[in-house]
């Protein structure tokens, strides 16, 4: 199964889910360059303050270069889970916070649209 909005649902119920609905979530963060780090620790952290009830900081990534991460994550909605390593075992969760990737070089309005969105800072 591949991961996406549609088939979420369906992950096995071990899997953490932040309890918020991202369709409402207002994009409160523009992030210059979506590598692995960001993924793992600065969108998840991300993830789980939102699901805490801090909200709309969503996530608009930018890919300053490659096309690669944005076509990984585009036919999953943005949707991809982080596994962390315990001493009781995996712990795996769905990250939600990343709503849109960018990539730059194609799309350089976008990004500038992006990063003067009124919606931010406000």
């Amino acid at each position: 199964m591949r991961l996406s909005t549609e088939t979420a649902d369906r992950l096995p119920a071990a899997v953490v889910r932040g309890d918020y609905d991202r369709q409402k979530q207002r994009a409160g963060i523009v992030h210059l360059g979506i590598g692995a780090f960001h993924r793992a620790h600065q969108a998840a952290y991300t993830d789980m303050a939102m699901a805490a009830g801090d909200r709309d900081w969503a996530i608009t990534s930018v890919s300053l270069r490659s096309q690669q991460v944005r076509d990984h994550l585009a036919p999953q909605g943005c949707l991809y889970t982080v596994t962390e390593r315990q001493a009781s075992g995996p712990a795996i969760r769905l990250v939600k916070a990343v709503t849109d990737v960018i990539v730059a070089p194609e799309a350089p309005g976008r990004v500038r649209a992006a990063l003067a969105s009124p919606a931010r800072g406000s």
